[in-house]
Parts: C-alpha cells; structure tokens; sequence
C-alpha cells in the first residue's frame, strides 16, 4: 500500500520542465513585442533621413514620373558664365554634402537661367524663331517646337532637317539633372491611318520618336525623360483656322525647374 500511494504523489506533482518552458515562451513574447514597437517608423524623422540622402546624392532625382515640363535647344558648355563655371569645378559629391537643399536648388536655377540664354541665343541664330520659342513657366521651362519643323503632316518620323536641331538641344539638356517631359500635342481633326486609329497614338509616338532620339543620339538619362502624347486635348489657339490649327500641332520639351518638390 505505501509504495502504490508513492507513485500516486509522484504523477500529481507538477514537472519542473513547464517552469522552464513558461519562462521561455514569457521571453519570447517580450521579444517580439520590443521588435514589433522598433518597427514602428517616425514618419518626421524618415523625411529628414531622405532629405539628407537626396542632398548628398545630387544624381538621384525626386522628380515624378509624369509632370508637365517644357525644355529648348542648342548650347555650348564653353558659353556657361563664370559663376556656373566655379560651381562645376567644385561639382563632386563632399562639395554636394556640405551643400543645403536650398543651395543646391541656387545653382539648380543658375543652370536654368544660362540654359534659357543659350537657347534664345540659338534660336535666333538659325532664324527659328518662327517655329520655335521658350516659353518661361513659374514652375518649367518649355521648348515649343512647331510640328512642321520635325514632321510631316500625320507622320512621327522625325525630319532630317529637325535631328539636326534636336542634336543641339540634346547638349544643352545633357547639362542639367532635371526632369524632363516630352509632350506631343495635336489640332482637333481626326485622324484614322492604320499606324494612327486617332490623334492620341500620333502625338505619342511623335514624342516617343523625340525621348528616343534624345537618349540614342544626345545621350540624355532615360531615367529622367518622359514620353506624354496629350492628343488635341491642351490647344494653346482655338482650333477655327488653319494658322491656329498650325499652332496647337506641336511638340513641347518641358523642363521642370526644380530638382526638390
């Protein structure tokens, strides 16, 4: 009898491994929750961290994928003036690192108001005038090339005679980091080709044609290009002649002045 009620004590006594485990599982909980409050993110400082990050990395672009910007042509790098011409000799990135968001966005609109020169310049100097003008936008600067001088009437391929002009527009947009929107822009009468069913695709493969040039042969970041066929959807003349029709058929190179938004 007294070795049977030993065994019954034995097995009604708690085993000493569930003290173990319990203080275990205890730990475990407490680890996970420390993670999980870690993992929480200050959304003020994440801001600042990627401020930091973009002013050190001047290369890396905050520009969205599709904004409406407007660019213009023809440069030569020797014509920079002497303030654009010491800030490239210092052009390396511990000079970007000690440089605020503020400065950055200074020599950003130095570089834009040399560019803006430049192309006036050139214009003139091929007598495109007529055909092609800058336009200065609060928040771009557009390009605004008349149709004719790139395509032929419901064409996209571009002009022997409008590559030439795009070449150098090329060296002139090379210089800068900003974004840079292409947009082809038709009048309002239809049109229904087997390549072109409606004026949406030929006014975006126009401006497809354009980025596309502008990369191969001017060696533009394609990271930095887009490509916008607006159809007769933006006219800039109402569309009840044949010289405001004119007008409206165009493509617009638009460059966004600021790096930071």
């Amino acid at each position: 009898m007294a070795r049977r009620k030993r065994n019954i004590d034995e097995s009604d006594a708690p085993a000493e491994w569930l003290l173990t485990y319990s203080d275990l599982v205890t730990l475990l909980l407490t680890f996970f929750v420390m993670l999980y409050s870690m993992s929480v993110l200050d959304k003020q400082k994440f801001r600042e961290l990627a401020h930091s990050l973009r002013s050190t990395f001047l290369n890396v672009s905050v520009g969205q994928i599709h904004n409406s910007n407007r660019g213009e042509d023809i440069f030569s790098i020797t014509e920079f003036d002497n303030a654009t011409n010491e800030y490239e000799l210092k052009s390396n990135n511990e000079q970007f690192e000690e440089m605020s968001e503020e400065e950055l966005q200074e020599l950003n609109e130095t570089k834009m108001r040399n560019v803006k020169r430049q192309l006036e310049e050139a214009i003139e100097k091929h007598n495109l005038a007529e055909y092609v003008r800058v336009v200065d936008e609060k928040r771009s600067l557009i390009l605004r090339f008349d149709s004719v001088v790139l395509f032929d009437l419901g064409k996209a391929e571009i002009r022997e005679s409008g590559k030439e002009i795009l070449k150098e527009l090329g060296s002139i947009l090379k210089e800068l980091d900003n974004d840079i929107t292409i947009e082809g822009h038709t009048d309002n009468l239809p049109i229904n080709t087997f390549l072109f069913p409606s004026n949406w695709e030929l006014s975006t493969k126009r401006a497809t044609n354009v980025v596309i040039f502008l990369i191969e042969n001017c060696g533009l970041k394609p990271e930095k290009l887009t490509a916008a066929g607006r159809g007769e959807f933006e006219p800039i003349a109402p569309n009840d002649s044949d010289e405001n029709r004119q007008k409206n058929r165009r493509i617009d190179i638009v460059v966004d002045k600021y790096i930071f938004d």
